[in-house]
């Protein structure tokens, strides 16, 4: 250690888990534009949820979500990378499907079809988290050992 450092174990989790952030909400910050390009806010409803604060929310869920993924103990395995997701995915859905609407807005799904939502979302975000946010974290060396 060199004079005037900071000690390793003082500012190491912090570091890994802000790199966490950014990993994670590089995927969804890359995608929603993409993503919804063919949804335009001034075609929704009257009341519906801004596909311009969508936009905000989901790389900054995402990145909080891998940021804690990154400071927890062992090893990411891909099952482990599955529940983060799932779990992520079922908040996720709950959210679109009770507060704002998201599965009749964007699916079509009326009544009791858009709780299929909260069966879909996170077998989706599941699969998100286990490829491509597990293998990003690999390349960028935050799998944990």
């Amino acid at each position: 250690m060199s004079v005037g450092s900071a000690p390793e174990t003082g500012r190491r989790p912090m570091r890994r888990a802000l790199r966490g952030f950014v990993v994670g909400s590089s995927l969804p910050a890359t995608v929603w534009p993409i993503a919804g390009l063919e949804y335009e806010s001034w075609d929704l409803p009257l009341g519906a949820v801004d596909w311009r604060f969508v936009g905000f929310f989901f790389p900054i869920l995402f990145g909080i979500t891998n940021a804690i993924t990154v400071s927890l103990p062992g090893y990411q395995s891909w099952q482990r990378m599955a529940v983060i997701g799932g779990l992520m995915g079922f908040v996720s859905a709950s959210t679109g499907t009770f507060l704002f609407d998201i599965p009749e807005i964007v699916y079509g799904l009326h009544g009791n079809e858009r709780y299929l939502a909260l069966v879909g979302g996170p077998i989706f975000y599941g699969l998100v988290w286990v490829l491509p946010v597990r293998w990003m974290n690999g390349v960028f060396d935050l799998r944990g050992s």
